[in-house]
Formats: C-alpha cells, sequence, structure tokens
C-alpha cells in the first residue's frame, strides 16, 4: 500500500473517531426540568376551561387567517426582490404591508393573552406571572451558556479544518 494511501486511511479512521467527541462537546446545553414541572398548575375550574377552549378555538382561526396573508405578503415580498429589472416602490410596498402584518399579529398575540388572563383569578394570574418570570430567566441562562460554549466549538471547528486542509 503506498504511503499516501495509508495516511489517507489514517486520516479518515481519526476522523471517525473524532466525531462522536464533537458531537458530544456540541450539545452541552443545559437540559429543562421535566414536562410536568412546566406548565403551571392554575387548578382551572371546568367553566374556566370550558371559556378558554372557546377563546382558543377563535383565536386560533384569526391566527389562521393572518398566517395565511402573511404567507401571501412575504410571497409577493420574494417576487419584487427577484424581478430581472427590480422595482424600489413595489419592494418598499410589498415590505410595508408585511410589516402591518406582523403588527397585526403582534397586536393578536397581546390581546390573546390578555382574553386569558382575564379569565383568571388573582391568584391564577399571579401564578402564572410567576411561571413566565421563571422561563424567561431559564431562556437568559440557555442563551448566557450558549454563548460559552460557542467560541469553544468554533475554535474546534476551526482547528478540524485546518487538520483537514493539512491533509488535502
Amino acid at each position: 500500500m503506498s504511503l499516501n494511501r495509508k495516511m489517507f486511511v489514517a486520516s479518515m479512521a481519526a476522523a471517525a473517531l473524532m466525531m462522536p467527541a464533537t458531537v458530544a462537546l456540541s450539545q452541552t446545553a443545559p437540559q429543562g426540568p421535566p414536562a410536568s414541572q412546566q406548565r403551571p398548575r392554575l387548578n382551572l375550574t371546568e367553566d374556566q376551561r370550558n371559556q378558554i377552549r372557546g377563546l382558543r378555538e377563535a383565536q386560533r382561526t384569526e391566527a389562521q387567517a393572518l398566517r395565511e396573508k402573511m404567507r401571501a405578503a412575504r410571497q409577493q415580498l420574494q417576487q419584487a426582490m427577484r424581478a430581472d429589472a427590480p422595482d424600489e416602490a413595489a419592494i418598499r410596498s410589498a415590505a410595508e404591508a408585511l410589516g402591518a402584518l406582523q403588527a397585526d399579529q403582534a397586536v393578536q398575540q397581546v390581546r390573546s393573552r390578555s382574553q386569558f388572563m382575564q379569565l383568571l383569578t388573582p391568584e391564577q394570574q399571579a401564578q402564572m406571572k410567576q411561571a413566565r418570570a421563571r422561563a424567561a430567566e431559564r431562556a437568559q441562562r440557555a442563551v448566557r451558556a450558549e454563548r460559552r460554549t460557542m467560541p469553544r466549538n468554533r475554535m474546534l471547528r476551526q482547528q478540524y479544518y485546518r487538520w483537514w486542509r493539512g491533509w488535502i
């Protein structure tokens, strides 16, 4: 077997052995609590459950209609941007229409949350606020943890590419 072929086989074997280590290093995100602990137990009454179901159904149909409009607006913007002779006015109008729909979606989400909170008792509202604060804190911790591991992953990736460039 020639020296080049031996070197190639050795490098492939080394790469195969390194893959599980790189996968293990990339999966260092902290695990969240079990699904049973993620949702606050609000002890809803049957009447509250029925009202929330009706509210969700109405909001679901509204949200679906808005999503369809947004999909059409995104397609229109993409077509305007991909035109052979792009028209700046058409691109601006399509982007403004999409922005208006995104604003409508944000308002709809806030309205939905407000209507849901109005169905709850003051104690249940306090529980929901605490649960949202904990969720926001967990999300911030996850972002910080990802930022800490990102430079190491980038460094390993650069070393890996340099190593392969040496063999190619």
